[in-house]
């Protein structure tokens, strides 16, 4: 009876600890970030290439200058401008242990108007990532902190709008905390995907994935051909889809869980993640199908450096065994923030396992080495130096590689660096010997990606003892280019000794051929003034203030791009 009684309290201190261990998010502290009801454009968790999105995208009526409010007490923790990514971002702390986030913003409001401004003058510089001082900048909650935009990496006027831990920094679902109203639709199931596990499994007697449409049926989703698929040896399966809740609330599907015979034998939840784990996407979802055709299927299935911590309940690491003579049922289950639940179920027959014919992902190119994901690998031929670490691959690689003649404009052969169906989740390092760079343009080598047309897309690099060197992130075609051609500007509203007394800004349009625009300065009179980037735009802009005098203005721009290359632009504007 005493083991008994020790056992049943072993059992309620595990329940305790478990119910202790489940995180919950306060309903009633937040307020809304805008004024008016939400609806999302993009959905926290969401897989896209690289990266899950991470955090919700609210609609602003396809407008800009919507105020956004801050969302509870707090302050100004860290600032960020940039002409890509975020844009322009405020990090707002809260005392109950959040950060809240508020991405793509047309233009800072009130007090951090000021700081932010003063702050770019200061380091005479539009770029900034700052963390203020705690208490150097506050808001009260409902407070106007901001107006909405689409600065930055932005597709179109919207808020990106993020809740942090505080202390982790890690990525909270916002929804999770009552933003939203509930909605009563259920997530979209668009296809599935069978996947032979080795070369030995076959899928409808074929060792290829097969691909299927999946259609509505009553409350849930069926196959749209409902036939029975024919299975045998190692089998996994992967789902695409996604929520369009009520009046186009797109509010995403944070649960996967796939079962066969009754049995879960995989589930995935995603309800918070780190920056750290965010490129681990690249190995949940099939890469080559988002590459082909932008299908997002997600896997369920764990490889071997896949570290993600969405998953539980997984039997071998997803990867299910068919022998025999049976029919097998399966089902996913996909379930949005609001607990709505779409099903799929099918059939699959497992057969005798016969001999393998076929395989989807053939790779191009002589088979050179395998690449390991446990340790760093290096592979060299004449002319090129590759390192890949173990930690940039997800599973082992069987790396192919071959070399083509050169093509107009590179200065050494093509090398073809395995496919680009395979994603590096690290950097690795590369160098190719340049044998037909004249010296006098060493400086203005660099590496570059060719495409199927032959058109150049600059990965940077520096010259040195007859190698090009550089970091890449992705597999392709690589060679080695020369960037002589300097910057383009291009006024948009001046020239010289245009009288500019009915206008407020001055506007720039500025670009580069291939290396990139690395650096730019504009001055009036002799001193840095501040203008605003918008690199999707290819647009500088200054907006008249104090350092615009009456009369006569000495207008200078210098523009420089990756391999130093300069364009200087002048004129005296009047006012």
């Amino acid at each position: 009876m005493r083991s008994k009684a020790v056992l049943i309290l072993i059992m309620l201190l595990i329940l305790s600890g478990a119910a202790k261990g489940q995180k919950k998010y306060p309903k009633d502290t937040f307020r809304s970030p805008v004024s008016f009801p939400i609806s999302l454009s993009g959905s926290f968790g969401e897989v896209r290439k690289n990266h899950f999105h991470s955090g919700i995208d609210i609609r602003t009526q396809g407008e800009q200058g919507k105020p956004v409010y801050a969302i509870a007490d707090g302050y100004v923790a860290r600032v960020f401008v940039s002409p890509g990514g975020f844009g322009k971002a405020i990090y707002l702390a809260h005392s109950n242990g959040y950060t809240s986030v508020y991405g793509h913003l047309r233009s800072f409001a009130g007090a951090l108007a000021t700081w932010v401004r003063k702050e770019q003058y200061r380091k005479e510089s539009f770029a900034l990532d700052t963390e203020i001082p705690e208490g150097t900048i506050r808001f009260k909650k409902g407070d106007i902190i901001a107006y909405s935009g689409n600065s930055g990496s932005s597709a179109g006027p919207h808020l990106h709008f993020e809740i942090r831990d505080s202390k982790t920094q890690e990525v909270v679902d916002p929804l999770l905390f009552g933003l939203m109203k509930p909605d009563g639709t259920i997530p979209k199931i668009s296809y599935v995907k069978i996947y032979p596990a080795d070369q030995d499994a076959l899928i409808n007697g074929l060792n290829q994935p097969i691909l299927m449409p999946v259609i509505a049926a009553g409350k849930g989703f069926a196959l749209k051909n409902n036939d029975t698929i024919k299975v045998s040896g190692n089998i996994y399966f992967g789902i695409e889809t996604s929520d369009q809740g009520e009046g186009g609330l797109k509010t995403g599907a944070n649960t996967i869980r796939l079962s066969v015979d009754d049995q879960l034998v995989f589930s995935q939840h995603i309800d918070r993640f780190a920056f750290s784990e965010t490129r681990y996407v690249n190995s949940l979802i099939d890469y080559p199908a988002l590459i082909r055709s932008k299908h997002k299927i997600q896997r369920s299935y764990i490889a071997p450096n896949n570290r993600l911590g969405i998953y539980q309940d997984v039997k071998n690491k997803g990867v299910i065994n068919f022998s025999g003579k049976a029919t097998h049922a399966v089902i996913y289950r996909v379930t949005d923030d609001f607990g709505n639940t779409g099903s799929l179920l099918f059939h699959v027959r497992s057969t005798p396992t016969g001999r393998a014919m076929g395989g989807s992902d053939k790779q191009e190119g002589a088979f050179a080495q395998v690449f390991s994901w446990k340790r760093d690998n290096r592979f060299e031929k004449a002319g090129l130096q590759l390192a890949v670490p173990g930690e940039a691959l997800y599973e082992d690689l069987p790396f192919t590689y071959y070399t083509s003649p050169p093509v107009r404009g590179t200065y050494a052969p093509v090398h073809h660096l395995h496919d680009r169906l395979t994603p590096l989740h690290t950097y690795c390092s590369l160098s190719i010997k340049a044998e037909r760079l004249p010296a006098a343009l060493q400086e203005k080598a660099i590496i570059v990606s060719v495409d199927g047309a032959g058109k150049f897309i600059s990965q940077g690099g520096s010259f040195a003892e007859g190698w090009v060197k550089t970091r890449i992130r992705e597999f392709g075609n690589y060679s080695v280019a020369i960037d002589t051609i300097p910057p383009v500007i291009k006024p948009v509203n001046v020239f010289d000794n245009k009288k500019i007394g009915n206008q407020s800004t001055i506007q720039i349009k500025i670009s580069d051929n291939l290396a990139g625009i690395k650096t730019y300065k504009g001055t009036l009179n002799g001193k840095w003034i501040l203008m605003d980037y918008d690199a999707k735009k290819n647009l500088l802009v200054y907006t008249f203030d104090d350092r615009l005098l009456p009369g006569k203005n000495k207008f200078i721009l210098t523009v420089a791009d990756g391999t130093g290359n300069s364009t200087r632009y002048a004129a005296t504007l009047i006012r």
